[in-house]
């Protein structure tokens, strides 16, 4: 198993989107490495945002671990005496080629595409959050702001907690350990989720969730309560199918009424030939939405709708570790989701109605890794796959996609990096074209 492992990683290298810039790096913070006084790299993996195993536990404990710094305490009172917050500021030049159309080659210079406002940490004993303030583009082209609150305790060995998060880190945002999708995948993973089945799967838009958790040094699972969230919005059919109104196009909805879906996700870290190990699983069943009027629209667009299913299945898996001298990772995904109802809104990525249909089926599967072989400088490359059938052919379209990455640290907190993907897009009507995108970043985190 051991040599499987390291043949695979050794081979693989960096999964980088590039065709979107999601703020995934968001928790890898300075406000962190100053409350507890420790390094970045510290909590994280040859770069920031993947996460490590100190990283998985301080997260565990919701935050709160300190260092040096001092606290104010008193009765039922236990933060920090400084204000711990970062600025997240990101640019890039993005070129992209193809994909028929009148424009065949674009350059675009995003300087900023995101400048984020951060404020996280220990607001309690056994009490943690996470705020960001978004201040660019992103990818959606808005401002996106993400909001975690957890608690955690020790139940003899075991930790055990809760918490509730609308964010567009992912329906398990609860707590998400993983550095395979969502708010870990980053820069080692998959930015954007272009390459990434569960990022596709629309797993990571907007979501609203209030859940609980419990797991131990050998794995933990999840159950949480999701619903469209209004971190980033969803489409505004996804608004109508809910009951909301027509509103802004990107019109964000929290208040579904009293149906919401489950979550269910589980994980087993291990230790394999030295290799630090995490695969899980999980699933996103259930309605949201109710019928009749949802008065989340202005006056006069207020639209009935019914209830619509949350409906995607997912398996991850990741390896990372010491390959000799280098230190290497590996990531895999699969995710399937499927239209049970008048939409589902797993799976959304590819429909561009911006929901599943009855019918409709979305299939999604990854593999990508890194490798770095000097201190600071990190090499990648990805391959995913994914296909949406549909019982309109003019909705169905497959996707696949190979990325490659450079990327070299100026800091811990500074990264430069380029990240080329070749995307042959082949439409349920019509030929297939090939996209190809080419990204210059640079993400400073202060």
């Amino acid at each position: 198993m051991k040599k499987i492992l390291l043949s695979a990683a050794a081979f693989a290298v960096v999964a980088v989107s590039a065709v979107a810039v999601a703020p995934t790096t968001s928790e890898a913070i300075p406000a962190f490495a100053r409350q507890t006084g420790s390094a970045c790299l510290s909590c994280h993996f040859q770069e920031v945002p993947a996460l490590g195993a100190f990283g998985r536990s301080f997260k565990e404990g919701s935050f709160t671990a300190m260092g040096d710094q001092g606290l104010v305490e008193d009765e039922n009172l236990s933060i920090p005496v400084t204000l711990n917050a970062s600025m997240v500021v990101r640019m890039n030049v993005t070129h992209v080629a193809g994909g028929g159309g009148t424009n065949q080659s674009v350059t675009a210079y995003n300087i900023p595409i995101d400048t984020n406002f951060l404020v996280a940490g220990r607001v309690g004993t056994n009490s943690g959050a996470f705020v960001e303030f978004g201040g660019g583009q992103g990818d959606t082209g808005q401002a996106a702001n993400n909001i975690q609150f957890m608690n955690s305790f020790d139940v003899g060995d075991f930790k055990v907690g809760g918490g509730f998060a609308d964010t567009s880190f992912g329906a398990d945002a609860v707590m998400n350990v993983s550095s395979v999708y969502g708010q870990h995948s980053g820069a080692v993973g998959d930015i954007g989720g272009v390459v990434g089945a569960i990022n596709n799967s629309g797993f990571t838009n907007s979501i609203a969730s209030i859940g609980v958790w419990g797991g131990n040094d050998m794995g933990y699972a999840q159950f949480a309560l999701v619903a469209p969230g209004g971190a980033a919005g969803w489409t505004n059919a996804t608004v109508l199918a809910l009951g909301g109104g027509t509103g802004s196009a990107t019109q964000g909805l929290t208040n579904v009424g009293s149906k919401l879906a489950k979550l269910i996700r589980v994980a087993a870290t291990l230790d394999v030939g030295g290799f630090d190990v995490v695969v899980g699983g999980g699933s996103v069943f259930g309605k949201v939405g109710k019928v009749g009027a949802n008065a989340n629209g202005p006056a006069g667009t207020i639209a009935a709708g019914p209830n619509v299913s949350m409906d995607m299945q997912f398996i991850d898996a990741q390896a990372q570790g010491d390959l000799g001298d280098m230190t290497a990772g590996l990531y895999a995904d699969w995710a399937h989701a499927k239209g049970k109802s008048a939409g589902n809104i797993m799976g959304a990525n590819d429909i561009g109605t911006g929901i599943l249909m009855t019918g409709d089926k979305f299939n999604a599967f990854s593999l990508r890794g890194t490798i770095e072989p000097v201190s600071g400088i990190t090499l990648g490359a990805g391959y995913g796959y994914r296909n949406t059938t549909s019982n309109t052919a003019a909705n169905a379209i497959k996707h696949q996609v190979f990325t490659v990455a450079l990327s070299y640290q100026l800091y811990q907190n500074s990264i430069l990096s380029v990240n080329y993907a070749n995307d042959k897009v082949t439409p349920g009507v019509g030929a297939s074209t090939n996209i190809k995108t080419t990204i210059f970043d640079w993400i400073t985190l202060m």
